[in-house]
């Protein structure tokens, strides 16, 4: 073989090398990352409207990997595989697509507050929302924004899992319980212990947060009552933790560490606690952190 066949393949296999060590570098950067929404900023500085809403993503040492804040009210989040984000926003009524040069790329109107939203394996959005003036729903749209299952007049789901079963799991604050339903809308299991006192507007919410474990369980985050708690297919609690831990929180969502990591919205922070509700890590400053998840394998 000539040395310039040698060396030109030499240049080939280096530029593969280093392309292979970027791929690694950018996968090693998102993981154990955590992303976390701040829906209302300001209330950290006494000024509920400005600065505007806020999103940042944190690298598993604290470095920024990526930050927006002139959103008008972000409520939920999701990163793509290509590193934008799905972000339900408020005020729009709609979720936007943005890229890391805060660019709209895409727009899915939903014509209702947004709660909570995720997208499916099939690469279908499940949005869960209300209005004042609109009854609450849980729907599903496709590429096309066309909506292709739905279940309506409910009252303030704030949360909907699809199950691997293919059955909705919803969260519906204004009713104070979580329940299962079929394709068809049947329902076939609920949990109403998290009710508040008095149901309101936005402290005295019921359950706002759910998310069926590995292990068949159910863990709910009621905000009004200060408390998450795990419960069994029976509705028997096997886990809780509530005040003065945490305070009027939102998302809790069970990593595969089995640590909890949640939106401590009373004590303005995000937090990951462990099975003993030892801290384990934390993140403040925040106004209004509404939801956070961890990005992990």
């Amino acid at each position: 073989m000539s040395l310039k066949i040698k060396s030109v393949l030499l240049f080939f296999v280096s530029l593969m090398i280093v392309s292979c060590d970027q791929r690694q570098e950018k996968a090693i950067n998102y993981l154990n990352s955590t992303i976390i929404v701040d829906e209302i900023p300001g209330r950290a500085i006494g000024d509920p409207n400005y600065p505007p809403g806020r999103l940042v993503h944190y690298a598993e040492n604290g470095d920024v990997i990526f930050e927006t804040n002139m959103l008008k009210m972000p409520y939920d989040v999701v990163m793509l595989d290509d590193g934008t984000y799905w972000l339900s926003i408020i005020r729009e009524n709609a979720l936007w697509r943005i890229n890391r040069d805060s660019e709209v790329l895409d727009v899915l109107y939903v014509g209702v507050y947004p709660t909570a939203f995720s997208v499916l394996d099939n690469g279908n959005i499940l949005v869960s929302g209300w209005d004042d003036d609109h009854p609450g729903f849980v729907r599903e749209y496709n590429a096309d924004h066309e909506i292709v299952w739905q279940i309506e007049d409910l009252m303030w789901p704030w949360k909907a899992q699809r199950l691997d079963n293919g059955n909705t799991l919803i969260a519906d604050a204004g009713e104070n319980r979580v329940y299962e339903v079929t394709p068809d809308g049947t329902e076939i299991w609920e949990y109403q212990g998290l009710a508040p006192e008095v149901n309101e507007l936005f402290d005295g919410l019921g359950p706002i947060y759910v998310q069926r474990l590995d292990n068949g369980n159910t863990l709910i985050s009621g905000r009004a009552v200060s408390k998450i708690v795990e419960v069994d297919t029976a509705g028997t609690v096997v886990w809780e933790v509530g005040q003065p831990l945490i305070d009027t929180q939102y998302s809790a969502v069970r990593l595969k560490n089995g640590n909890t990591l949640i939106a401590d919205a009373g004590h303005t922070r995000v937090i990951e606690i462990d099975n003993d509700k030892n801290i384990v890590w934390e993140k403040g400053g925040f106004g209004y952190p509404a939801k956070a998840y961890r990005i992990e394998q």
